[in-house]
């Protein structure tokens, strides 16, 4: 399996980072499946900034670039409470990953598996319990993904976005 250089990433990180979300942006409109993200709207700059103050940006590095990121934060989602998950926890015994991607230029190169490993040491070392995420119903190469790495399918569901309104979405969650 290859592997990344996985760590919280720093301010310094931010300018390369933004320019990681920009480019999976862009290239959303040759991807037969994707996160429907807007660059400046979800994400945006200050969200990473302020991600990167709270230490909850994730990046993984490969040969000095990222490769992939995502954010881990802990406490449950407010999108999430509605909904019967599993694996029972308080609030702050929660993780959940948000903006998770890998850059079009790292794809189909079993990178993707690294970042998730590292946020879930991250997540274990907070003290929590379970990660959860979702994903765009329908995106099968994500939900493998996830799936091969320890999540389990909860059940898909109608969630309203600020950006994007209603969508549908597989909420999935990894016991830790």
């Amino acid at each position: 399996m290859n592997q990344l250089d996985c760590k919280v990433a720093t301010m310094a990180d931010l300018p390369a980072l933004c320019r990681f979300y920009q480019d999976i942006c862009d290239h959303q409109k040759f991807d037969d499946y994707g996160a429907d993200w807007h660059w400046g709207i979800y994400p945006a700059e200050s969200d990473l900034k302020e991600a990167i103050e709270k230490e909850q940006a994730l990046i993984g590095l490969k040969d000095g670039k990222i490769a992939a990121a995502g954010l881990l934060i802990v406490g449950n989602d407010p999108l999430y409470s509605k909904f019967d998950w599993p694996t029972k926890a308080d609030d702050d015994e929660i993780a959940v990953i948000h903006l998770y991607g890998l850059h079009p230029a790292f794809r189909r190169q079993g990178l993707s598996a690294s970042l998730l490993l590292f946020a879930e040491d991250r997540a274990k070392s907070l003290g929590c319990k379970v990660i959860r995420l979702d994903s765009m119903a329908g995106n099968r190469p994500a939900r493998r993904l996830y799936e091969k790495n320890g999540f389990s399918f909860v059940q898909q569901a109608n969630v309203h976005y600020d950006d994007i309104g209603d969508t549908d979405v597989d909420l999935l969650e990894c016991p830790l």
